[in-house]
């Protein structure tokens, strides 16, 4: 019997089309549901490479925070964002252009849904608490806390070099909000797709005939983002008793470093918002990871800086992940890497000279991660770089 018999048959014994039964979801079921997109809207935001309403609110509510606390400026900056054309040019907006853009209320309730539902982004307390979030206690200590509308550090962080004789922990800077940020992260995409480029950029798995194409890579990202910052600390791992603990130490002291460095140079002072990012590898240890190095910025009490956002994000759309990961993966194999040279030493080569940074400036010597030293690689206006120690 052919198939197309049977199928025929099969309309024959049951004509009338199935409904589609809606599974009622268990809480356990929702919970893992929203944390699955939760996780996923992370992933969108951090990489920019965004397309729903949905993302296109968390972006903005990311970068601004003043919309994480008004709907009308959450409106109007999304409009100005992501659908200028329709304003025309304008300043004011009419009714006629209103009802072309995307209505308001439908934007609120994807931000409340980003805030309530996936706990990110959150408005101020004291806004919280005229929307009836806060209770009791939190909403009697929300009272001291002012509305925020600050810039922001947004860092992205790898580590490398926990089996070999020197640790280093990497990191990359975007020092306030790039407005063509997505415009960018889909240039490169569209640079990707013109090179058959399905692969992610990991030092480790360079291989020598994908060298220009990482060298094409790294030349690319800079040009993009050349206000973007490169920080570096490395530690002596002889004699240490647990290397995750050591890491900790070493992300802690970066990133506090680092902060004062961008202050006292005046180059980005505080006050700012903090948002750090690391790649995802175990999403328990992640979270821990993450969750005593904030607790520790935080007993820092810096005047002016706010922790926001610390997140574990996928590499795999992530440009400013997989740009730190060559960066830091540099840094490994100049520092622990001693056999005949070959095409990762080029490349480690390639970048440090497209930094303008020399590895000896380096202190090899140091063993605790408190007297580390950082190493401040900052772009210049015309995208070289110079190196402050």
């Amino acid at each position: 019997m052919s198939e197309e018999i049977v199928e025929t048959m099969d309309e024959v014994v049951d004509p009338v089309p199935k409904k589609k039964i809606k599974k009622i979801l268990t809480k356990e079921e929702k919970e893992a549901k929203a944390l699955l997109e939760r996780k996923l809207l992370i992933d969108r935001v951090a990489s920019g490479t965004i397309s729903t309403v949905k993302d296109k609110v968390a972006f903005i509510l990311n970068n601004h925070n003043e919309a994480r606390n008004s709907d009308i400026k959450l409106a109007y900056i999304y409009w100005r964002t992501f659908e200028e054309e329709k304003l025309e040019g304008k300043e004011d907006i009419s009714v006629e252009t209103m009802l072309k853009l995307t209505k308001q209320i439908t934007l609120a309730r994807w931000r409340a849904k980003i805030q309530y539902e996936f706990k990110l982004f959150l408005a101020d307390e004291e806004v919280q608490i005229s929307r009836g979030k806060l209770q009791g206690q939190y909403k009697r200590d929300a009272l001291e806390h002012k509305p925020l509308n600050l810039p922001l550090y947004q860092v992205f962080i790898d580590e490398t070099g926990k089996n070999d004789e020197y640790l280093s922990v990497g990191s990359l800077w975007l020092l306030g909000y790039n407005p063509k940020l997505i415009i960018h992260s889909m240039e490169i995409n569209e640079w990707r797709k013109r090179q058959n480029i399905e692969y992610e950029f990991h030092f480790s798995k360079l291989s020598k005939h994908k060298l220009d194409e990482y060298k094409d890579f790294f030349r690319l990202f800079i040009s993009k983002f050349p206000d973007i910052g490169f920080k570096v600390i490395v530690l002596k791992s002889k004699g240490l008793a647990n290397k995750n603990e050591a890491i900790v130490d070493l992300t802690f002291h970066l990133l506090h470093k680092g902060i004062l460095h961008e202050h006292d140079s005046k180059r980005t002072p505080l006050p700012r918002m903090l948002q750090v990012r690391i790649d995802d590898e175990e999403s328990g240890s992640d979270a821990l990871k993450l969750e005593n190095i904030k607790e520790r910025l935080n007993s820092q009490k810096v005047a002016g800086l706010h922790l926001d956002v610390f997140e574990a994000v996928a590499s795999a759309k992530n440009h400013f992940i997989q740009a730190v990961d060559l960066f830091t993966g540099a840094v490994n194999r100049k520092l622990n890497f001693s056999g005949e040279l070959n095409f990762k030493d080029e490349f480690a080569d390639f970048i440090f000279n497209t930094l303008g940074f020399d590895i000896v400036n380096i202190d090899t010597s140091i063993d605790d991660p408190g007297t580390s030293m950082v190493f401040n690689l900052s772009a210049k206006r015309d995208g070289d770089f110079r190196i402050n120690s």
